[in-house]
């Protein structure tokens, strides 16, 4: 418990260099998770971000992303991700992401690497 919360708190630490201010560690709420850290929207707070961080001294990928889509529903979040802490790694610029692909392709609509015309069908088919 002690090196996941010294994690989630590098994590936080990390967001509020983007600016991510209201970024915090969230406190556990038993069976309704809702991720690991609270307080990042977009920057039009209409948006928010679930994230689960781990410290990845053993890969649970498949695990891990069950948990991210429970989370995700419990939390409203319109997005989210796995930050993983490597074994040996302390600084977050080590670390990595994993997000499921229809979680990955909804980013890349939002940032305008698909075009718009397929938009549509491809977020029909992740709502899923």
């Amino acid at each position: 418990k002690t090196k996941g919360r010294e994690t989630e708190n590098k994590f936080v630490e990390w967001l509020h260099l983007f600016g991510i201010k209201a970024a915090e560690r969230r406190r556990l709420n038993g069976i309704l998770d809702k991720g690991d850290i609270a307080g990042w929207t977009s920057v039009d707070q209409e948006r928010t971000v679930c994230v689960e961080v781990k410290s990845g001294a053993q890969l649970s990928i498949p695990q891990w992303i069950r948990e991210l889509y429970a989370e995700m529903r419990n939390s409203k979040a319109d997005t989210g991700f796995v930050a993983v802490r490597p074994k040996g790694k302390p600084s977050v610029e080590d670390w990595f992401a994993v997000l499921p692909m229809p979680v990955l392709m909804k980013l890349m609509i939002e940032a305008g690497y698909v075009k718009e015309k397929f938009e549509e069908e491809a977020t029909s088919r992740m709502s899923r």
